[in-house]
């Protein structure tokens, strides 16, 4: 779970008292917190971002995309006039010690076309991953903070409906490899807007569609200038609008390239509220999960034009990663992954740390995540129940006998039944109650 503002009970005294000193040379508590919308990750919160992010990184190299990294801070102009007004209220934006104009990253995708215009030797198509932090000044909510992750998967150098349809199918095959056995990929196309003479103030009002429903979309492109009649009739006519002709191409693509039919789902009204978006735009949401879509993305085939002068097609997708993990726990997908060692290895006596050190380096050989007893002279109890804190299922007891004879001792931490065998044999049944606890005949 993500870190709480708590104070442990060795900082609930004055630094002054633990650091000695007259008065004058007394130090001030600091209370430790941290702002709003920034967390901390507590081990299990930070094991299951892991396990998810390897997961897709697993799923993006397996379609032939690359790992890149951008810099936190890019020069102001980099970013803006590329989101859009109401975006760009967000931005943190700031002048550097040097007095240079600078902002942190909003998105990884004006990052990313500011690299693909920068290094124009990179191959074509270029498909990379990317897995990086972001900072939005917003209001935070379940899901939605001002400090996040994305996990993008982008192409650069491909025009065609293939890598728009091998970009729903990313996603899909992403969410799928994380725990959702239900989703959606709800597809558009930007142009449709254009058709119906919509303006950008009225393709934000569209985008709220889901938040605040038809009558209040109506009140808003009413408020452009229109009667509320007229305004109706917009939205209406777009509701029933059929499918532009490249979309019906992409979508036909993405069936060739193994998507379920069940898994696309055509909605005129998705608006995606990013200006840089020029065609395809895609959302993913799962109706295992209600508190909104679960990542998004399109094609945004003049967004490098900006830096080059010259239009360079792109296509991409992003999955929020503190969304993600919320969905995921709330369906209980991430209950097996959890932040604690495999076993203990305990020596009995330091005289019994080499034969100790040598069961452990077999057991993490053996692929296991292992620790290590710290005070191999303190009684075994304390040592056992220091083991037990730590959530480790098992430990594994050297002493004087284990070590003289070669073997060890496994010990249930729970039910304190316990077994001498090989080396081998213990880890062997070490890993059998991982997957199948409580099924070893060794306790």
């Amino acid at each position: 779970m993500v870190g709480k503002e708590t104070t442990p009970p060795e900082l609930q005294q004055g630094t002054a008292e633990l650091a000695g000193g007259s008065e004058t040379d007394r130090e001030i508590r600091i209370e430790p917190r941290t702002l709003k919308g920034f967390n901390d990750y507590l081990p299990e919160a930070a094991a299951r971002r892991e396990w998810i992010m390897a997961e897709l990184r697993r799923t993006f190299s397996s379609w032939g995309y690359v790992p890149l990294e951008t810099p936190a801070l890019e020069y102001a102009d980099v970013l803006l006039g590329r989101y859009g007004a109401e975006a760009e209220k967000l931005i943190y934006r700031f002048n550097d010690m040097g007095g240079r104009d600078v902002a942190l990253r909003y998105d990884q995708t004006v990052p990313f076309a500011r690299v693909i215009a920068q290094y124009r030797d990179l191959p074509r198509p270029f498909r990379r991953y990317q897995f990086q932090r972001v900072w939005r000044g917003e209001n935070t909510g379940r899901g939605r903070e001002r400090e996040f992750t994305q996990c993008d998967v982008d192409t650069a150098g491909a025009p065609g409906v293939v890598a728009d349809a091998e970009t729903i199918c990313v996603a899909a095959e992403g969410f799928r490899a994380i725990g959702f056995n239900r989703v959606k990929v709800l597809v558009n196309d930007r142009t449709l807007f254009d058709g119906l003479g919509l303006t950008k103030g009225d393709v934000i009002a569209i985008d709220k569609l889901a938040k605040i429903g038809e009558d209040g979309v109506v009140r808003e492109l009413a408020s452009h200038g229109r009667t509320e009649a007229s305004a109706r009739d917009i939205l209406h006519r777009l509701q029933a609008s059929p499918a532009p002709a490249r979309l019906h191409d992409v979508l036909s693509a993405a069936r060739d390239l193994g998507i379920a039919d069940d898994d696309l789902v055509y909605d005129p009204t998705l608006a995606r509220g990013l200006e840089y978006y020029t065609s395809t735009i895609l959302e993913v949401v799962s109706p295992d999960y209600t508190a909104g879509s679960l990542g998004g993305g399109g094609r945004y085939d003049r967004l490098i034009g900006r830096f080059t002068g010259r239009d360079i097609p792109a296509v991409g997708f992003s999955f929020g990663l503190e969304r993600v993990t919320d969905a995921l726990a709330s369906l209980a997908r991430l209950d097996h992954v959890r932040a604690v060692p495999d076993v203990v290895v305990i020596a009995f006596g330091s005289a019994n740390l080499g034969w100790a050190g040598k069961v452990a380096s077999d057991a993490r050989g053996a692929g296991l995540m292992v620790s290590v007893s710290t005070e191999p002279d303190r009684p075994m109890g304390k040592q056992l129940e220091t083991a037990s804190r730590l959530g480790a299922g098992h430990a594994i007891v050297v002493g004087e006998d284990e070590a003289s004879s070669k073997t060890a001792t496994l010990r249930n931490l729970s039910t304190r039944a316990q077994s001498t065998a090989s080396v081998p044999d213990v880890i062997a049944s070490v890993k059998r109650n991982i997957l199948h606890p409580g099924t070893t005949g060794q306790g």
